[in-house]
Formats: structure tokens, sequence, C-alpha cells
């Protein structure tokens, strides 16, 4: 595993993740299949929400065309009216997924997502371009050397009976489990909470690696990787 030891997975990845970028509501321009799973609505007096949850059903991927299939479904939200005191919402945040599982199972893990809140003059949209990069790459020809890291580190869980994806699926239910129990033994969060999630956390993760003899110094990789080309 030197190849990945020396991996440079420029960490910068999360910072640079919230690209905003203005738009127009030109719904004609190309856009990625995609399919609803949720829509939320919020209201309070001064405010009128809704947030959408969106995956992708195709693997042929672009700044453009997530821009697009962002665009279509912001059109479609902006004359909501099931409010009780406001006509239209105030607040509009849509969030894009690469796949169905991660819509509904890892509500941060969006490739791309819009925003527009009564202070912004047009929608902004992010995208995480890490992910993004990531899932471009797997319908090209070529592939880069993050994607051999990556198929190095599958090849290493596949001898030990097991695979990336779900190895790292497992690690991001444990640390969810670890901090229901944190907020059950600690209500009031705060210190105590976060050390003792952190605690439990790190006992289950050893004791998953150790099951599958996985070396702990890989926990960062599996983590980047596995958010990067895991649906």
């Amino acid at each position: 595993m030197t190849g990945l030891m020396s991996c440079n997975n420029n960490n910068k990845t999360t910072d640079n993740s919230n690209q905003q970028e203005s738009i127009t509501t030109n719904v004609q321009e190309p856009f990625a299949p995609y399919e609803i799973l949720k829509t939320e609505p919020y209201e309070t007096s001064n405010k009128a929400q809704i947030k959408s949850y969106a995956y992708l059903t195709t693997d042929t991927i672009s700044k453009e065309n997530l821009s697009g299939a962002l665009t279509k479904i912001y059109s479609s939200l902006q004359n909501y009216s099931s409010f009780k005191n406001h006509s239209s919402p105030t607040v509009i945040a849509i969030y894009l997924f690469a796949s169905k599982d991660k819509a509904a199972n890892m509500p941060e893990s969006w490739v791309a997502m819009l925003s527009k809140t009564p202070s912004d003059n047009q929608p902004r949209i992010s995208f995480d371009d890490w992910q993004l990069k990531a899932l471009e790459g797997l319908t090209d020809n070529e592939k880069s050397d993050d994607e051999k890291k990556y198929d190095e580190l599958n090849d290493y869980m596949k001898k030990r009976n097991t695979d990336l994806c779900f190895i790292y699926k497992t690690l991001y239910d444990l640390e969810g489990t670890t901090i229901q129990q944190a907020d059950i033994k600690y209500p009031d969060f705060g210190v105590e909470h976060s050390e003792y999630q952190s605690k439990l956390y790190k006992l289950e993760k050893k004791k998953l690696l150790n099951k599958y003899n996985i070396n702990d110094t890989l926990s960062t990789y599996i983590t980047v990787f596995g958010m990067s080309y895991c649906k």
C-alpha cells in the first residue's frame, strides 16, 4: 500500500467544495436526469423555507448538467404555494446526490447544491469538487492517479473479504450511532458529549478494522476515497 501512503488527496476539498456560482433560471440548459427523494417545507412568521433532496439517475455528469438539474428543480419550487402565511418560498435549498442511498442516508454528502435567500439576487450553486472529479473520471477511458489509488485500496479490501464502500458506509453509520449514544448520556452536549462520542467511535472503529485485518493508518484514505467514489 505504499502508493496510498504517498497519496496527496488535496485536503482542501472540503474548503473548495463550496465554490459558489451565480446562475440564471434558464431551464432550457442541459440537465442531468434525477429523481426527487423528498421535499420539506418549513414555515415561521417571517420565513417560508423549502428544502429538496434529489439524486442522479445517470453516471454522466458535469458542472453544466448538474447546474441544469438544480435550476430545473428550483424553477419548479419557486411557485410552491402550500404555506399558510406566504404565497411563495423565501428560502430555497436543493441538494443533489450521486445516488438514492446517499440522499437518504448521508445528507451532507451532496455533489452539488443550490441555495436562494432573500439577500441573494440570484440562486447560488456549490459543488463538491473532489467528489465531482471522481465521478467524472469513472466515465472516461483513462485512469487518473486517484483512480489508480482507489483501485489499489479496493484490491487491498478484497483480499480481506470486504470492499471499500462497505467499510466506508459502516464507519459512517457507526459515527451516527455513537453520536446518538452520546446524546442519551449527555443530552446537554458540551465537552463530555464530544469526548464520550469520540471514545465510543474509536472503540467501534477498532473492532471493525480488526475484524477485517485493516491497517488503522488507512482510515483517512477510506474516508476520502469512500466519500468521493462510493454511491
